[in-house]
């Protein structure tokens, strides 16, 4: 009985050490495996294939006319002829026109005012022309002893009297002429004209009404030309430069769109909501189309657009502007130098250095497998990307 328990004991004995064994070399050649799968999964490599990017910078803008201006009234009256809204006014013509009946009368005091200072200056001239000739004599006589002292003084006197009398004429002469400006002015003033070439946007008078000096008598605007200010924020301001082109897209459009450049970039950002927000702005005239001020629209402005080969942005490296890539040639991976365009964030387009269908490196860690296919875009509607044979942006 002894020697069957003990017989029993070596058999489990060994059977736990064999199955020991059998579980370390399994755990090994499971460990090394999953190495290996690791391994593979930690680079790819991506077959190079031809398309394009586009980077743009999108914002919704306002309709506005070229250029629009408050027409003021300069002096007080009461309105006799006054355009309306939507009239066409060439440059020079009357917009506004007030009663001018009192101006006129005004205007004709001035001016008879400033002839009756004119005539006193010339009194005053000849009067000191007298007094200067009579002081003369005065002071000759005085020397050979045939008046008094108190003779020469009142002729000095005299001349001194005439001379002041001639610098209020003359200031006189001057103050006739400034009411007479002031009163031209202001007759002028009674006749209110177009600055330009334009359309009366709203009107604020009518004939019969009485305008008080600095009120708005009417909306002006030259729309020969429109303009678009987008708002753009200071993330993307640095990428948009004066003359980069500009697609306008609106619903008065339909699925037409229109052309044009960067006319203006603000200079400095206005803070919205805690947001740096700078204006862009584009001119178009306004035949091209069925915008009108008011209305709004969407500007795309084209930062870069390049064909070319492309790849994943995480493939490039750049050392002091210059451009690295890695492909798969002869089982080995070989560094190349390429001239790289277009950046979306995601994808690069590479004009120079690489072929279609060379086997880009993509690192993720060590090791590579295969995968056969393009780069793909991101998916952001601000910065497409339009690869060949994919069916869309």
């Amino acid at each position: 009985m002894k020697n069957k328990t003990k017989l029993l004991i070596a058999i489990l004995a060994v059977l736990l050490l064999g199955g020991a064994a059998v579980g370390f070399f399994w755990k090994g050649d499971a460990e090394e495996a999953a190495g290996e799968t690791a391994a593979e999964e930690q680079i790819a490599v991506i077959e190079a294939q031809s398309g394009k990017i586009s980077v743009s910078v999108e914002g919704p803008s306002r309709v506005e006319p070229y250029r629009l201006q408050d027409i003021r009234s300069q002096i007080s009256g009461s309105v006799t002829e006054a355009r309306l809204e939507g009239d066409e006014v060439g440059q020079g013509e009357i917009l506004v026109r007030f009663d001018d009946t009192d101006l006129r009368s005004a205007l004709r005091q001035a001016e008879l005012n400033l002839q009756q200072a004119r005539v006193d200056l010339e009194k005053a001239q000849l009067e000191l022309e007298e007094a200067e000739d009579d002081l003369t004599e005065k002071e000759s006589l005085f020397a050979s002893g045939s008046i008094t002292r108190d003779q020469r003084d009142a002729a000095r006197a005299a001349a001194r009297n005439a001379a002041l009398g001639l610098e209020g004429a003359r200031i006189r002469l001057s103050q006739g002429e400034l009411s007479r400006d002031l009163a031209q002015e202001a007759l002028n003033n009674a006749s209110v004209t177009a600055p330009y070439n334009g359309v009366v946007l709203a009107s604020n008078v009518s004939a019969g009404d009485v305008a008080s000096s600095n009120s708005v008598l009417m909306s002006f605007a030259d729309v020969s030309r429109l303009r678009l200010r987008a708002e753009v924020d200071e993330f993307d301001i640095g990428k948009v430069k004066i003359g980069m082109p500009v697609r306008i897209t609106a619903d008065a459009l339909g699925s037409d769109s229109l052309q044009s450049v960067v006319e203006r970039v603000s200079p400095a950002a206005e803070v919205v909501n805690n947001i740096s927000i700078f204006t862009v702005s584009t001119v178009i005239p306004a035949s091209d189309g069925g915008l009108r001020p008011g209305m709004s629209a969407d500007l795309t402005i084209l930062i870069s657009d390049d064909s070319g080969i492309i790849v994943p942005r995480t493939a490039v490296s750049s050392v002091r502007g210059r451009f690295y890539l890695d492909v798969w040639e002869n089982d080995e991976v070989v560094t190349k130098r390429v001239v790289a365009g277009a950046d979306d964030g995601t994808n690069v387009v590479i004009t120079e250095g690489l072929a279609e269908g060379e086997k880009v490196v993509v690192p993720t860690g060590g090791g590579f497998s295969l995968i056969s296919g393009a780069a793909e875009s991101a998916g952001t509607s601000i910065i497409p990307v339009t690869v060949p044979g994919s069916g869309g942006r």
